[in-house]
């Protein structure tokens, strides 16, 4: 008898059909199911010579809104490389010597690995991880996303941004170059280093915004969840009503000035919800919306998802889950969620509530 699937709920994940229109382990042994994903064709691919222009999916939104799910399910499109979240390849990766979704750390993986000696002949090669992250907390935190998006409208981003903006370019096409991808998915988030993409040369940007509501993502936040990276009792980082609501807020105004700004090409806005609704059609109309063609997809009969190992810099635990899983959306805030919670985080965001098709009241 066939094993009945497993249940993924998109807690830490929607859709809209239509671009641009809103409503629409710890350390140890590498099993062999994460094995395999070092020996996925495109990963053990090369590129040689001049590396050609490359597309970019860069995620943006705050957290709890299901992108690692996400980045994993476009992973396993034919072409599509699931890199998580890039930007902690510094501190989490080298530092922290917190694991690759391969299960190995990752300057024991042989993507990251092979990626790290290939970044830079200048920039990134002579700096200490360190360095790269003091460049990003100067030049690139979510504050500077409206400076950087003047500044590249006039060709003038310079200072920290501009290197830390090298050294991310270097990383993705090292990236592309080791893994033979055609679109590289970067999980990140973050609305500044998003906009730095768009001046980045040789890499074509493609954008979608993730949205989901935020009381919904500030019940996740207070839960308690295992890493699984590192060490199984440490516990990922948990935020309060405050920081949940004007995260929420600036993470969402970021995205929405990109979107606005000159020579985007493409921006998907995508909620959560949706997403998990119909999963299938939302993987397939993404793909689509960035000029590609998905032949066969990581999900069958609409909501059951099939995913391999992968080599995810970082994310959501959910990461290291393969196997066949049934998607499915988590709202157990609409039930357990204390009354004075959503008061205080419905009070903080209204404004933008009704913008993505939220109701103020939840019943």
């Amino acid at each position: 008898m066939q094993a009945a699937p497993r249940t993924i709920f998109g807690d830490s994940h929607s859709f809209c059909l239509g671009t641009n229109r809103f409503r629409r382990e710890r350390r140890g042994p590498v099993s062999e199911q994460t094995d395999r994903a070092v020996r996925v064709p495109f990963h053990e691919g090369a590129m040689t010579g001049v590396i050609k222009q490359v597309k970019v999916l860069y995620i943006i939104g705050w957290g709890r809104s299901g992108s690692t799910l996400l980045d994993n399910l476009l992973g396993g499109i034919d072409g599509f490389f699931s890199g998580g979240e890039i930007r902690n390849l510094w501190k989490e990766g080298l530092i922290e010597r917190r694991v690759c979704g391969c299960g190995r750390p990752i300057n024991e993986c042989p993507v990251w690995s092979a990626v790290l000696d290939r970044v830079g002949t200048s920039s990134a090669r002579n700096l200490d991880p360190r360095e790269i992250i003091d460049l990003e907390r100067s030049g690139a935190r979510t504050r500077h996303t409206w400076s950087i998006l003047r500044r590249t409208q006039s060709n003038d981003v310079t200072g920290q941004a501009a290197a830390y903006r090298e050294v991310m370019r270097e990383v993705y096409l090292a990236t592309f170059a080791v893994t033979g991808a055609t679109v590289l998915v970067d999980s990140s988030k973050v609305p500044a280093q998003a906009a730095l993409l768009s001046s980045m040369s040789d890499l074509e940007p493609h954008y979608l915004h993730l949205v989901r509501d935020p009381r919904a993502s500030a019940y996740s936040w207070q839960r308690q969840k295992a890493r699984k990276d590192l060490d199984e009792s440490e516990v990922m980082p948990r935020f309060g009503l405050i920081k949940n609501g004007l995260s929420w807020l600036e993470f969402n105004l970021g995205a929405e000035a990109i979107r606005r700004s000159a020579g985007v090409r493409s921006f998907t806005l995508l909620r959560y919800e949706d997403f998990m609704a119909e999963p299938r059609a939302a993987i397939n109309h993404i793909a689509r919306a960035i000029g590609e063609s998905p032949g066969d997809l990581p999900i069958s009969n609409d909501r059951t998802a099939h995913l391999t190992g992968n080599h995810t810099v970082s994310g959501n635990p959910s990461r290291f889950t393969t196997g066949t899983v049934e998607i499915r959306s988590d709202d157990e805030w609409r039930t357990k969620q204390a009354t004075v919670d959503r008061l205080v985080t419905t009070s903080l965001v209204f404004p933008m509530l009704r913008r993505y098709g939220y109701q103020v009241r939840v019943n």
